[in-house]
């Protein structure tokens, strides 16, 4: 391991990790090899802004609490390993954990992903199929009751059938 980022709440040596992977505040980047470490403000907010702050600094590897399934393939992609880790632990304690082989693997996401705006992804569409309703159907009766109310069947024509 040369490099690991991490992605954290605060810019300093006895921060702890951020609760969200994309959201992020900064990503601290430890060089093992000359002990040097860094931090780099995430001004994206979004997952793919962390792995681009990671990559670019040339990690191998990527600890965090947790991440969607969006930045985890933006990880892989870029060549770094995740790892999942506590949030509540210092930094530096986390590196000794990943140094003796006592943090997880992150194989998958840990929740669903969220694109930069917040919303809840769930596929290539853009989410006007099942479920995106506004909410505004009505049963049968009430549909016939509410056709009534706006003049159907008092000599206008109606496509609903009067009862």
């Amino acid at each position: 391991m040369s490099k690991i980022g991490f992605t954290t709440l605060r810019n300093t040596d006895d921060t702890t990790l951020s609760p969200h992977f994309g959201l992020a505040k900064w990503v601290m980047i430890r060089d093992n090899d000359t002990g040097e470490t860094s931090f780099e403000r995430n001004t994206g907010l979004y997952g793919r802004a962390v792995v681009d702050i990671m990559a670019r600094a040339g990690c191998t590897d990527a600890v965090f609490t947790e991440i969607g399934a969006g930045a985890l393939r933006h990880l892989r992609e870029a060549g770094i390993r995740g790892w999942l880790a506590p949030a509540n632990v210092p930094v530096a304690e986390l590196l000794d954990r990943l140094g003796s082989g006592e943090l997880t693997a992150a194989w998958e996401a840990t929740h669903a992903s969220q694109g930069a705006a917040g919303r809840v992804q769930r596929g290539a569409g853009r989410g006007y199929g099942r479920g995106a309703g506004r909410g505004r159907g009505c049963g049968q009766q009430q549909r016939h009751q509410h056709a009534h109310a706006h003049g159907a069947g008092r000599g206008r024509r109606s496509s609903e059938p009067e009862t």
